[in-house]
């Protein structure tokens, strides 16, 4: 672990002394394409760029956890993209593939399409194609802006969800763990046709239909669903995003599945320029799902809050509090993921054996503190308690209704 790390560190080192002129702010993920001149690996990059349109980026990202309670079977009970106990995780290494369809222009310029591959551990969790457990491509789309009104974006193809404030890339994400609200409850990708639409400068919607959806719970194959996204931006600092997720779903092992609906929304405030300030809530209800309610309806809630403070550009502190109710045991001790075969690992089970579905309230707090020594590599040290109203976790074989973690992670953008 400590190998791997430092040679992420050398990395992100050599890049950093190219650096001769040090722009403002940070710099989003699709803007280090392209920041370096010297060298003929950026030639290309700019070749690609001007002549062709294309954009080729992505990140490393490497973790350890160390989970306090040493649970025996090595996993993190509850946890998505974090699940290794004492272990290192090579969470990810994505390449990014895209041509940007722009809105004015000739049909060429309109057209574009993004290709995003994924190799690591997570990519069992958030593929779409079932290439490997190590491999997986986790977006494919084409687009094409036409020209009605604004622009009309129109996808087709696998991309991420509209649904959630948190994103499966960890570098999009304040935290390096999850929350419950992203993880458990909400998909990571989604497979159909999806439109955008501009209304207004500071009012957008988009609206997809799906066939497919990978999440926590697997990936699933459905007749029709319908999700939405509804962004409302009033002022510089505010930020309101509204969300559906809606359609016929699969239910558990034992149940019938039903109709599904999904609705909430994130609001964000930029309180001073080194500051913001997050809050997401959602309602979930899925019919003929839960085998342990009388009525059969799986319903799962809940909220986080954020706290994103910078100091500086390299230091920077994120607090997160977030309550998550599983009123049907459906989406925690139904739909949790351990290793390859998913797994259900409430009250102690292992990879390869079954626990009974229990409804329970969780509740955690997770402070964050990032280091960002060049704008092409982030550090994360990160504490993290969790705790139930049942024993759903495990300190060493014995159940318990607590777990506590440490962890560091490392990402190198390029």
């Amino acid at each position: 672990m400590l190998i791997t790390l430092l040679l992420m560190w050398g990395i992100a080192l050599r890049e950093a002394r190219a650096d001769t002129a040090e722009s403002k702010g940070d710099e989003t993920l699709e803007h280090v394409v392209l920041r370096h001149k010297g060298t003929s690996k950026n030639v290309m990059k700019r070749l690609l760029s001007e002549d062709w349109g294309l954009h080729l980026y992505g990140f490393i990202e490497g973790s350890y956890t160390q989970n306090f309670n040493n649970p025996s079977n090595n996993i993190n009970e509850l946890r998505i993209f974090d699940v290794n106990s004492n272990q290192f995780r090579p969470n990810l290494a994505q390449f990014v593939l895209e041509r940007e369809a722009k809105a004015d222009g000739n049909w060429k310029d309109r057209a574009g399409f993004r290709v995003k591959f994924n190799a690591g551990r997570d990519s069992d969790f958030i593929g779409g194609v079932g290439l490997s457990t190590w491999a997986d491509f986790q977006e494919f789309y084409v687009q094409y802006v036409a020209p009605v009104g604004n622009g009309l974006t129109i996808q087709l193809g696998q991309f991420n969800t509209l649904i959630g404030y948190e994103a499966v890339e960890s570098p999009h994400n304040p935290n390096y763990s999850r929350s419950w609200l992203f993880g458990l409850g909400q998909p990571f990708t989604t497979r159909g046709g999806r439109v955008s639409y501009d209304i207004t400068e500071r009012i957008s919607l988009s609206v997809g239909v799906i066939g497919y959806i990978n999440s926590a719970r697997g990936n699933s194959q459905h007749d029709s669903l319908v999700e939405s996204a509804l962004t409302i931006t009033p002022s510089e600092r505010v930020k309101l995003t509204l969300y559906g997720l809606a359609g016929p779903r699969p239910g558990a092992s034992g149940t019938t599945g039903g109709d599904m609906l999904l609705v909430g929304g994130f609001a964000s405030f930029q309180a001073t320029d080194q500051t913001s300030l997050v809050i997401e809530s959602y309602y979930a209800n899925q019919a003929n799902s839960s085998r342990i309610s009388e009525a059969g309806n799986a319903r799962w809630n809940g909220v986080a809050g954020y706290v994103i403070h910078d100091f500086t550009r390299q230091w920077g502190v994120r607090l997160r509090a977030e309550l998550f109710e599983d009123a049907g045991g459906f989406v925690t001790c139904e739909g949790t993921t351990a290793y390859q075969p998913r797994a259900n690992v409430c009250f102690g089970a292992t990879s390869t054996s079954q626990a009974p579905p229990v409804a329970q309230t969780l509740w955690e707090v997770t402070s964050t503190l990032q280091y960002r020594p060049f704008k092409s590599f982030i550090t994360r040290l990160e504490y993290r308690y969790d705790k139930s109203n049942q024993n759903v976790f495990q300190v060493g074989s014995r159940a318990t209704s607590y777990q506590s973690t440490l962890s560091l992670e490392a990402i190198y953008l390029f």
